[in-house]
């Protein structure tokens, strides 16, 4: 009698700590937000249909950012979390960015990913999640909220040291959980740590890395480690090419080329065409995604940002049959040889 009470009680407690539990969504009720209903009609669209309620929405969201770009957005990021949030409230970019973030921690938690199928999401800027039904992994991974992804992440691999792909807080929890984090910078993380063109294998997962110039900076000669990760055979032989913030010279892809699913670009600029086709150092792929779209820490286009506007006039361009332009929070569900 006394277990079933016991049982009783702590099923009430239960109950009453889900109830008094924050809710993000819920709480933004009490705020008057333009971005709420942008952001929930853009997640009724998909990456793979750019039609013209979508390319409105962009265009949209688009206005929502220059507020926030650089300045403001810094100052935001270094608020409490009471303060921060308050802003995702009111603000309507920080609200996309905010729901970006709940929407795929919720969607790599509960996701079950089927044999022969991987589940990518594109997160913020060019951090991308991926899950195959053995393992999850993260690239350039960034957001004010990043380190609540290290339990669900198998490991990190990290393009190069500048703050919108290095997340200092998720790199740190990802080590305090004893996790990889493979870096080209972080020199006192080995086995995960080079600066030369280098192979690893964790898992399912085979990393190949080669080291690049940054946007063929001469300042940043060999700033940038691109990474072409092969899933395994469990997740449909999915293979994906992360080119990070380089400068697509095919003189630095060669420990990298090849035939590959899924190239993850910048913006779409033409010289990124420079390493799509078969020669030495280049790739021959189904599907490019074009990325780093509005990163906040950079000044609004053409001061640095990479624009939805200018990214759109990019797309045509791009030497790749399916070029597409996810967005923040945004999934895609390889299958079959396709991206669903």
């Amino acid at each position: 009698m006394f277990k079933y009470a016991l049982s009783i009680l702590l099923l009430a407690f239960c109950q009453f700590s889900s109830a008094q539990k924050r809710s993000f969504e819920k709480d933004q009720k009490s705020y008057v937000n333009v971005g709420v209903e942008t952001i929930k009609k853009l997640n009724k669209t998909s990456p793979l249909v750019l039609n013209e309620e979508r390319l409105s929405l962009l265009k949209t969201i688009e206005t929502y950012s220059d507020p926030y770009s650089d300045i403001p957005f810094k100052e935001y990021l270094k608020k409490s979390e009471e303060e921060a949030e308050e802003l995702e409230h009111k603000e309507p970019i920080l609200y996309a960015y905010r729901l970006a973030f709940e929407k795929v921690l919720r969607e790599v938690k509960h996701t079950k990913v089927k044999k022969g199928t991987a589940s990518v999401w594109m997160l913020y800027n060019m951090g991308f999640v991926v899950k195959t039904p053995s393992g999850c992994f993260g690239i350039d991974v960034d957001h004010r909220l990043a380190e609540q992804l290290a339990p669900y992440l198998d490991f990190l691999y990290i393009t190069h040291n500048h703050g919108d792909h290095a997340n200092v807080k998720l790199m740190a929890a990802m080590k305090q959980l004893g996790k990889p984090v493979i870096t080209n910078f972080d020199a006192d993380n080995a086995p995960y740590f080079s600066t030369t063109a280098t192979s690893y294998k964790i898992g399912n997962f085979t990393l190949k890395t080669d080291i690049s110039d940054h946007l063929r900076s001469p300042d940043l000669p060999n700033f940038v480690a691109v990474v072409r990760i092969d899933c395994g055979e469990d997740a449909g032989n999915f293979s994906l090419l992360h080119c990070g913030d380089s400068g697509f010279d095919p003189r630095r892809f060669k420990n990298v080329e090849g035939p590959v699913d899924v190239v993850v670009l910048r913006w779409g600029a033409p010289r990124e065409n420079d390493i799509l086709g078969t020669g030495e150092g280049q790739v021959k792929t189904n599907y490019a995604l074009l990325s780093h779209l509005i990163e906040m820490r950079h000044k609004p286009y053409p001061k640095g940002q990479a624009s939805i506007t200018q990214t759109l006039k990019h797309l045509p361009g791009v030497d790749c049959k399916n070029t597409l332009l996810p967005f923040w929070g945004e999934k895609l569900v390889w299958k079959g040889g396709v991206l669903k």
